[in-house]
């Protein structure tokens, strides 16, 4: 059995060498650009190549990030040479988000292996077989995905498949969440997320305020205690996140993974399980020391083992918890007594709270025993009380023991020597190390004329390997004849065969570009026709409202707007109307929904429908391979062809029309003008897509990874409609969609190109699409009369500023 890689972040150089000291097998970095981690500290060009040798020296691996989506500017001019010098260097694969960018680096780089980044959210092995011939050898999968579907993609793929097991839960799927974009410009898909989702909300459900809290923060996730269920899924690459992280953070968190997956290989499966049983203080001291170093809220398993639920959310406090250490059993007006149920160490910080809330931070000066009563006097005034809890949130002692094993010390690389001296020939030393081989030559050595050299002093001379990290795990010495050789000569030899063997091993990873690169000419597919009017429908009231309209050309049904075999009166409907009918799949497609489609084949084949709508690689699949369809299909806005070679890749796979993405402006769209065959000039952007449900949070409840096929909802819940209220009293809608199973967060203001009608038009786009969401009959009648009026007609319309956004298409990104 091929053993689980371990992959650390490191998101400075520190944590590059703590990694890789803790034992790590390949670390993620992210260079100056194009990395999902922007605020990391990252690497330049001259600390890349370091670390690039660096790691390849300790035997590991280096992947690098360009899983950010790319502007067209940016992928034609940048990104070439930007790759070519760290594909010449040697880093190991290259993790990829952006279709085009994959697209781009495959054509110009064929050798070079690409791993699809989680923010691809790909669920199955179908969504990952369609990446296979653009050079990816591995899979990051969506966070999302329980233990039986990681099996799953294990039966449908030979890919790598990479999964989360420590560290930081995004609320949303990975790649579909524009809430830190559209609140304040800074877009997780150019990694520069504010993370809102940290900030509190209020939930208001049918009305009614549910109560206010970090609804959007879900806890860290920690996978120790399921770990050998995590490698029996099939999973090749365990990876912690971390990038934004600490040093000792990374140290600490990759240390204890290493461990414990080491034990499991040596001792197998009844093994590890029997020494999980004799050693429980053991595994419960390393999971406090990982509570310790960072958790939010405690830990959960993430989504490997339920659906979704209250218990996987931080709902009191969105940043370190810290561990409970004490609770105070006697206060005055300025001086507290605690009652210790931890040991502490000196220059610990403790924070005393009152049911969530933090009353007062301090850092202890000596340590203290647990059972032990300590006092600490602080402020007058402050409502410190018995029974108030006390937590520690720096443990100075673990993370000086932290630094000191695994910052400070050198991790060290074996080499096998082999030393010879004979008479008359030039003395002779090879180094091997990771299959490279170097042999370097020095002087003959004269014949002694006092003292000859013996075995023992060669082999005390020749181990002094200084400030290196190089260490002789085997060394023989051949010695014939009683002779002489210089000490300083011996240091020399030893310094040659050293630097000869590291630029072997790191030489050993360099490639050659040469090559010219390859930009796409792609223009997109015109059509010679007037603007067309597209509507997307969610309620049978909306569609109602717009089908009998003479100027609707096009209606977009969700696909679960009802029950699928209940669909095909819809699109009759339409179809007696004169309208085409295009069938919107899922924002996310599972295993569930997968094969629920495939059951109700016939709904989908029905020749009233004359297109799709699709979000995700695993619909393309579905329609493409499953049921061979020949259909129009239309690539919706998360399918990001930010640029040229996207819309390239979406063509070649037979792709009839691309919907614009809501994060480029309108002078960049202009750059690309024709690319686009939709573009949505009326919605309420969708923020955030997301497994979880705050139906069901709202139910203090969690739910099991779903079994069978049904189209039943499943969060027990009725109610109309939910909002959640930011701090200045925004309302985004939430919409709940229970035949998949997850929840649509859509922006406060809907987004309205009403009076852009010269600037959409010039971008040569065939269609223009108004989604309706939460609108009822009457609302989106008059706001298609509006827009046919503007699009069609040219008459000039008013908006109230306040009530609309442009999004992004007058501001753009970052």
């Amino acid at each position: 059995m091929k053993a689980v890689e371990i992959l650390a972040p490191a998101g400075s150089s520190q944590s590059l060498k703590a990694a890789v000291n803790a034992s790590c097998d390949a670390v993620y970095v992210g260079g100056v650009k194009f990395g999902a981690r922007a605020y990391a500290d990252n690497f330049t060009p001259e600390t890349m190549k370091e670390a690039i040798d660096f790691v390849h020296l300790h035997g590991k691996k280096i992947y690098m990030t360009v899983n950010t989506l790319l502007k067209n500017t940016e992928l034609e001019k940048e990104l070439f040479e930007y790759s070519r010098r760290y594909y010449e260097l040697g880093v190991d694969a290259i993790i990829v988000q952006d279709l085009g960018v994959l697209h781009f680096l495959h054509e110009n780089f064929p050798k070079l292996p690409l791993h699809a980044s989680t923010q691809m959210s790909i669920t199955m092995g179908e969504g990952a077989g369609v990446l296979k011939d653009m050079g990816v050898t591995r899979i990051v999968n969506a966070r999302e995905l329980s233990l039986s579907e990681i099996k799953e993609i294990r039966k449908s793929t030979d890919l790598e498949i990479e999964s989360f097991v420590h560290g930081a839960l995004c609320y949303c799927y990975s790649g579909k969440c524009l809430l830190s974009s559209m609140i304040g410009g800074r877009s997780g898909n150019r990694g520069r997320c504010a993370q809102p989702c940290r900030m509190p909300y209020q939930l208001k459900i049918d009305g009614e305020n549910r109560g206010t809290g970090y609804y959007l923060s879900p806890k860290d996730m920690e996978t120790l205690e399921i770990l050998p269920q995590l490698i029996q899924a099939g999973i090749d690459s365990f990876k912690i996140e971390g990038r934004m992280k600490s040093p000792e953070y990374t140290a600490a968190v990759t240390s204890v993974y290493r461990k414990y997956t080491d034990l499991y290989y040596e001792l197998g499966e009844a093994g590890y399980e029997e020494y999980r049983k004799s050693h429980e203080e053991e595994l419960k001291g390393d999971l406090r020391n990982l509570s310790d170093i960072y958790n939010r809220g405690g830990f959960s398993r993430g989504y490997y083992e339920v659906q979704n639920g209250f218990s996987m959310l931080s709902i009191d406090r969105p940043n370190h918890s810290g561990v409970l250490v004490g609770k105070v059993i006697k206060s005055t007006d300025s001086q507290m007594t605690i009652e210790l149920t931890e040991d502490i160490n000196a220059q610990d910080v403790l924070e005393v709270r009152k049911e969530n809330e933090a009353l007062y931070e301090y850092t202890v000066k000596t340590g203290e025993n647990k059972g032990k009563k300590i006092t600490a006097n602080y402020k007058r005034g402050l409502k410190i009380k018995p029974g108030c809890m006390v937590y520690r949130t720096r443990n100075n002692s673990l993370l000086d023991k932290t630094r000191e094993e695994y910052l400070e010390k050198k991790s060290r690389i074996p080499v096998r020597g082999h030393f010879k001296a004979e008479p008359d020939e030039p003395i002779c030393l090879t180094l091997s190390c990771y299959e490279k081989q170097v042999r370097v030559f020095g002087d003959n050595p004269d014949m002694a004329k006092n003292q000859p050299l013996t075995k023992e002093h060669l082999y005390k001379q020749l181990d002094k390997m200084g400030d290196t990290s190089l260490y002789f795990e085997a060394l023989t010495i051949e010695l014939t004849g009683e002779l002489f050789i210089p000490v300083g000569k011996l240091n020399e030899l030893r310094r040659e065969g050293v630097q000869a063997l590291v630029q072997a091993i790191t030489e050993g990873h360099r490639r050659n570009a040469g090559m010219q690169e390859k930009i796409s000419g792609f223009s997109g597919k015109k059509e010679e026709k007037d603007l067309e009017v597209s509507v997307l429908v969610q309620r049978t009231e909306q569609l109602e409202a717009v089908w009998d309209n003479p100027h609707v050309s096009e209606i977009i049904l969700e696909s679960d707007m009802t029950a699928l075999n209940k669909l095909t009166y819809y699109t009759e409907e339409i179809n007696k109307r004169g309208k085409r009918t295009v069938l919107a799949l899922p924002h996310v497609l599972r295993r569930k929904g997968y094969e629920l489609f495939l059951q109700n084949k016939s709904v989908l084949e029905d020749n009233t429908i004359n297109g799709y709508l699709i979000r995700t690689l695993e619909e393309y699949e579905l329609l493409t391979n499953k049921l061979k369809t020949k259909k129009r299909l239309i690539g919706d806005t998360y399918l990001y062809a930010m640029n040229r070679h996207g819309a390239e890749y979406l063509n070649e796979l037979g792709f009839d029309g691309i919907t614009a993405p809501f994060e480029l402006n309108y002078q960049e769209l202009r750059e690309v003008s024709g690319l686009y065959q939709y573009m949505a000039v009326y919605t309420r952007l969708p923020v955030m897509i997301s497994a979880q449900c705050l139906y069901l949070t709202d139910s203090k409840r969690d739910k099991k990874p779903i079994a069978g096929i049904s189209e039943e909802a499943c969060c027990l819940k009725e109610a109309e409609n939910a909002f959640l209220f930011d701090r200045f009293q925004n309302a985004f809608p939430v919409m709940r969609h229970c035949r998949d199973c997850y929840n649509v967060i859509y922006n406060s203001k809907p987004l309205s190109l009403l009076s852009c009608v010269n600037e959409v038009e010039s971008l040569n786009t065939a269609y223009v699409r108004l989604d309706f969401t939460g609108e009822d009959a009457r609302e989106t009648k008059d706001i298609l009369d509006k827009y046919l009026n503007a699009y069609l007609f040219g008459e000039a319309a008013m908006e109230k500023e306040n009530d609309i956004t442009r999004g992004h298409f007058k501001r753009g990104i970052e």
